[in-house]
């Protein structure tokens, strides 16, 4: 008896090591926008404040309008919880794409090296944004099973 006790758990500590070397050599992948790129492509945290202080002196025009409001309060809330971008309306949503559309655009004008790269930071910070709602949105919109 005492010998198949030990042969049963040998047998059932090796099926669990096998197991634990399958599950390690399985890969996950992510192919989000937002993937091969460092965080210091986005607009996280400190950054987002010294874009807005970027903006604030080279596009002060565009910061007056409801517009700038728009785009900064979704990516504030995008900074304190990706997931709260999801309670956004439609509405607000199309508003912050357009906000994010004409943030581009200004920065473009502008030809220095900072007006690019904050571009850039804000374009894959609304990819990201725009992801999280793509992904989410087949989930929002399936018809009710009966």
């Amino acid at each position: 008896m005492k010998t198949r006790v030990i042969f049963a758990s040998l047998i059932l500590g090796l099926g669990l090591a096998s197991t634990q070397a399958t599950a390690a050599t399985t890969t996950n992948t992510d192919d989000s926008p937002a993937a091969n790129k460092p965080a210091s492509t986005m607009l996280v945290n400190g950054s987002q404040k010294l874009f807005a202080s970027y903006v604030e002196q080279n596009v002060a025009k565009f910061v007056t309008t409801t517009n700038w409001q728009n785009f900064m309060s979704v990516v504030s809330l995008y900074n304190q919880n990706p997931a709260a971008v999801l309670t956004i309306s439609p509405a607000d949503r199309a508003k912050f794409n357009e906000a994010a559309a004409q943030l581009t655009n200004k920065l473009a004008k502008h030809k220095d090296a900072n007006a690019n790269r904050w571009m850039n930071q804000a374009d894959h910070t609304a990819r990201m944004i725009n992801f999280i709602w793509n992904v989410n949105q087949p989930a929002s919109e399936m018809p009710e099973i009966q």
